[in-house]
């Protein structure tokens, strides 16, 4: 192979890499993200089975921000940590839309508060906080405590 074909063949593999979600990540890092389920019923009776709060993800692929959420705080290893406290559900505001009509977290051009936004909850369903917008991962491990110290009384 020559030098002009083995660089372009390099190139090309950079790019097809680039392209395949989860490309050139080991097994652990994939694996030791949060654990989302996406139905939010389901959701609501493990917290009130578990005694945990639950924590909804509404979000859209095609949205800045909620990329964002995901690449440095949900990503964060503390928010991960600190997230198997709650259970965790996400709900894609395009496939899901009369969940997310129905909690009130749909994106604004639906008509709702906007995305990201995240619903905590109570088992029984009783809402605990419902911020919206992007949150780093300092601020959102501030509000995860709040969360827990509300449930906790």
């Amino acid at each position: 192979m020559n030098k002009t074909a083995w660089i372009t063949f390099l190139i090309s593999l950079v790019i097809l890499c680039l392209l395949i979600p989860g490309c050139g990540k080991k097994q652990s890092e994939e694996s030791a993200g949060i654990n989302w389920i996406s139905d939010i019923d389901q959701g609501l009776a493990l917290a009130a089975d578990n005694g945990k709060p639950v924590m909804v993800d509404f979000m859209a692929t095609w949205c800045p921000p909620c990329h964002k959420m995901e690449d440095s705080t949900f990503s964060n290893p503390k928010v991960i940590k600190l997230a198997e406290k709650f259970v965790t559900v996400r709900i894609d505001v395009d496939e899901q839309g009369e969940i997310a009509n129905q909690y009130n977290g749909n994106a604004s051009k639906y008509g709702g508060v906007g995305i990201p936004n995240i619903l905590f909850m109570r088992g029984d369903g009783k809402t605990i906080a419902h911020p919206v917008g992007y949150k780093n991962p300092d601020k959102f491990l501030a509000l995860m405590d709040s969360v827990l110290q509300v449930i906790r009384q």
